[in-house]
């Protein structure tokens, strides 16, 4: 199967960009398999030949260096290897800002993911503000790209909001983290809003599934707060989207709902109320959809 590899790499292909494009597929493909670690030794190949292909023609091939080093740290990142994973994000990020353009979405895109990356590599060290400061950089860029075409990146602007608010909790710093959440349930209530088809449309349910976990996220956050209202209020807005969702799939959005009613029992235990606590235990076990 990787005969095509094995002799490629022996042979004098050293600067050959098909063979780069291949290997980087091939590991492309064992990341989506779950294979973080057998995906390495291929990125590592295609790294090397585009870092020879990058001195021989540096405006040819500075994406698809940067595309190789977001996907190898991608692989460090499965792999809990954070400060590999930030070397390789960080050199995506280097290649794409010095070609990026106010006028080219794609590449604006691809940094601002480059440093929502960066972020997440800090955020899994628990490094919270060095964390938020990238996330940072991916908001201006997002906002950009809102300017550029709203429709299209809303989404990832909430995206990036989301970050912010999980940095925020990170630190407990839950006001400010409420204030990021409330800034992603805005732009995905607009989404849903704004939405015109069906109801079983893809498009729609991943906008009501993000809306639902950003209502369960802030009702988390009113729970430590203890504003034990708000917090009650979110989660059932949670619960009742992951009920709407389970009853069309049930085997994607089971989950999130018994976890849900979960949330709700042990909310309702810190208020002392401890019938309906006993009543989602039990929902959140018996799910009756």
């Amino acid at each position: 199967m990787f005969d095509i590899f094995k002799s490629k790499k022996n042979s004098d292909t050293e600067d050959d960009p098909a063979l780069a494009a291949e290997l980087m597929a091939k590991g492309e493909l064992l990341m989506e398999n779950g294979e973080p670690k057998k995906a390495e030794k291929y990125y590592l190949r295609a790294m090397d030949i585009y870092v020879l292909l990058l001195k021989e023609d540096d405006s040819l091939y500075r994406k698809l260096t940067a595309k190789c080093a977001d996907g190898l740290g991608a692989v460090y990142e499965s792999l809990e290897r954070y400060t590999d994973a930030f070397e390789k994000y960080s050199m995506a990020a280097s290649l794409l800002s010095e070609t990026v353009s106010e006028n080219d979405p794609e590449l604006l895109e691809q940094l601002a993911d480059a440093y929502c990356n960066m972020g997440d590599t800090y955020f899994f060290r628990e490094r919270y503000d060095e964390a938020e400061k990238e996330y940072n950089k991916a908001v201006e860029l997002s906002l950009q790209l809102v300017n550029l075409d709203a429709e299209t990146y809303l989404v990832s602007l909430a995206y990036c909001y989301d970050c912010i608010a999980k940095s925020c909790s990170g630190k407990e710093d839950y006001m400010r983290s409420v204030e990021y959440y409330e800034k992603v349930i805005e732009i995905y209530e607009k989404k849903a809003a704004d939405h015109s088809g069906s109801p079983l449309d893809g498009s729609f349910i991943e906008v009501m599934e993000e809306l639902a976990g950003a209502y369960s996220d802030i009702g988390y956050i009113y729970s430590c707060l203890e504003n034990y209202t708000d917090a009650e209020g979110y989660y059932i807005k949670a619960a009742n989207i992951y009920r709407d969702l389970a009853v069309n799939d049930p085997d994607s959005f089971s989950d999130s709902l018994s976890a849900q009613y979960a949330d709700l029992s042990a909310l309702y235990e810190d208020m002392e109320k401890l019938d309906l606590a006993r009543d989602y235990l039990r929902k959140s076990q018996n799910l009756d959809i």
